[in-house]
């Protein structure tokens, strides 16, 4: 087969992964795998490259990462890290809060540091969850900077670091850098929190809370008989606000209306209400007995890349899928209306599930959901227990500081250690292992190799040095920041760091300068998700418990966005000289 390693063919390659990211949404693990595996099919890369990325050690300690990362996301002190930051005064808990979870996701995955804190704040604060659950999310980004585990982002970069021979980062390759960032944008956060609404609770204003929909069974005693004389004006936090008959619906709800067989009633309000609705006779959510459906709800957030965005709740065969039936959606503070079954879903979507006794055995849950609920975890370690784990996990991470055991043997290490003593089970390891980030990553090391050898890495690194003309090398590295920056607010972190790091190589490579500060242009650049819900998996887990908007993340997040970057961009080339 002829050989096309031409850096047009490249080009267009790339540019089609950018359109199908940007325009069609596509999965990032199925665009970046078909884009990999079209460039070893036209022999633009050869087989040994087009696999070798899926066993590079950055990659490999990722993932053993992750595997001890859900150790510790068991022990009592993840569970009760709420209660210990939401005592005294709101300010008090406000700097906690950044304080705490800042720190903790420098050493953990930060998805499970803001899952068990938004409960918390559902808990402890609910009237204030607009006030704190994005500062949440963006102080869980900037303390992940911190280490080179604390994200992904990082050790992505790493493992690109890695296969182009330069350097090896160590654990603290970010960390003065981080701290530096870290310091602004906190300070940045406490001086900005007017910039956010003081939203109603869902208690006192439930008309934009979860929406609901029952139906009344051919057998209901509510049938014949007004809204009022069946007591759906005394709800609580639950609001009748529509109902659909024959296809046609009727909102406002008239306190006279009579319910008739078939009627969907539509509700909004809180969640843990809902046990309220077993005592009507004949009401029925998603063809079950209330009564049974209420002993196993399930609250979770749609991920941007999940195969249900786009679809209706009707035709998505969710059953089928994950064992479970939509029970209730809540999208921001945007008001749902019309039949639950036609609400087309969207990333960021709280959705509240009645599910089957295997849905939590269900291998492609975490590729879909973010789920919320603390009881659903897989279970709580003893005290004494959770101090050997944190203890030896730490104590892995400090032995990596100091270069006396590499990060992925002292990984590969405590992951048998805690398989063999049953803290975590090959069952839950095999469950929960994201597939998609090896996926991506292993295809994106390949891609970038063919950006390299095809010279197409080069061709946009000259583009960058024209559009930055007369600005030298300094115009050229904020060129590469900015570039990242763009491209993680629009097609997510890891997939704008594997686009961008070749072409950062090159740009160092024109200027015959050491590569580092732009490593740790894209390494920053990548970790600057802050004015969309859809760049970082965190700002999507509470767009729709903090009721936000789209306006709130430009808001709080711009100058969030624009601290953080120029402070990465004043401190990285006084750490890493050019």
């Amino acid at each position: 087969m002829e050989v096309f390693a031409n850096a047009h063919f490249v080009g267009v390659c790339v540019f089609g992964l950018l359109v199908a990211l940007i325009f069609f949404k596509i999965r990032p693990v199925v665009a970046f795998v078909s884009t990999a595996s079209l460039l070893f099919v036209f022999n633009t890369i050869t087989q040994t490259q087009f696999l070798v990325g899926f066993t590079n050690s950055s990659l490999v300690t990722l993932l053993l990462l992750i595997f001890c990362s859900f150790a510790v996301e068991k022990t009592v002190y993840i569970k009760k890290l709420g209660l210990r930051l939401f005592s005294g005064t709101f300010k008090k808990s406000y700097i906690k809060l950044l304080l705490g979870s800042s720190l903790v996701s420098s050493v953990t995955n930060n998805t499970a540091v803001v899952a068990t804190l938004m409960s918390s704040i559902k808990q402890y604060a609910p009237n204030r969850a607009s006030k704190l659950l994005l500062p949440l999310s963006y102080a869980s980004i900037v303390g992940g900077t911190l280490t080179l585990v604390g994200t992904s982002t990082n050790l992505i970069v790493a493992g690109f670091v890695e296969e182009a021979q330069l350097t090896p980062l160590t654990m603290l390759s970010t960390t003065l850098i981080g701290f530096c960032v870290l310091i602004t944008c906190l300070l940045t956060l406490l001086v900005t929190t007017q910039l956010l609404p003081e939203k109603a609770s869902e208690v006192s204003d439930p008309k934009n809370a979860y929406f609901l929909e029952a139906k009344v069974s051919a057998r209901s005693g509510l049938i014949g008989k007004t809204v009022v004389e069946n007591g759906f004006r005394d709800l609580g936090t639950l609001f009748l606000s529509e109902i659909i008959r024959d296809g046609h619906l009727i909102s406002p709800v008239s306190p006279n209306e009579i319910l008739q067989s078939s009627d969907r009633l539509l509700f909004s309000g809180d969640i843990h209400d809902v046990t309220g609705l077993t005592k009507f006779d004949g009401l029925e959510i998603v063809g079950e007995s209330l009564t049974e459906t209420n002993l196993n709800l399930v609250e979770v957030v749609v991920l941007h890349d999940s195969i249900l965005c786009g679809k209706s709740i009707k035709t998505a065969k969710f059953r089928s899928l994950f064992n479970a039936s939509v029970v209730g959606v809540r999208r921001g503070d945007t008001k749902i209306s019309g039949g639950l079954g036609n609400v087309v879903l969207s990333a960021g979507d709280a959705l509240l599930l009645a599910v089957g006794t295997d849905f939590k055995d269900r291998k492609n849950l975490k590729r879909n959901f973010v789920i919320l609920n603390d009881d659903f975890s897989n279970g709580t370690l003893s005290k004494r227990t959770s101090n050997w784990v944190l203890t030896s996990f730490l104590t892995v991470i400090a032995l990596s500081v100091f270069e006396l055991i590499p990060l992925l043997k002292g990984m590969l290490i405590l992951s048998g250690v805690y398989i063999a003593t049953g803290i975590l089970s090959i069952r839950e390891i095999r469950r929960r292992i994201p597939f998609d980030i090896a996926l991506i990553i292993g295809s994106a090391l390949a891609i970038a190799h063919a950006m390299m050898s095809s010279g197409l890495a080069l061709k946009v690194s000259e583009l960058i040095i024209e559009l930055t003309s007369g600005l030298g090398i300094l115009g050229a590295f904020v060129g590469i920041f900015i570039t990242t920056l763009i491209l993680t607010e629009l097609i997510t972190n890891n997939a704008a760091a594997a686009l961008v790091f070749p072409v950062a190589i090159s740009v160092a490579q024109s200027f015959g300068a050491d590569p580092m500060p732009f490593v740790m242009a894209v390494a920053f650049g990548a970790s600057a998700s802050f004015i969309s819900p859809f760049g970082y998996q965190t700002n999507l887990m509470v767009f729709s418990a903090g009721r936000y908007k789209i306006a709130d993340y430009v808001k709080l997040g711009l100058p969030v966005s624009l601290v953080y970057s120029a402070t990465a961009l004043i401190v990285i080339p006084l750490v890493y000289q050019f």
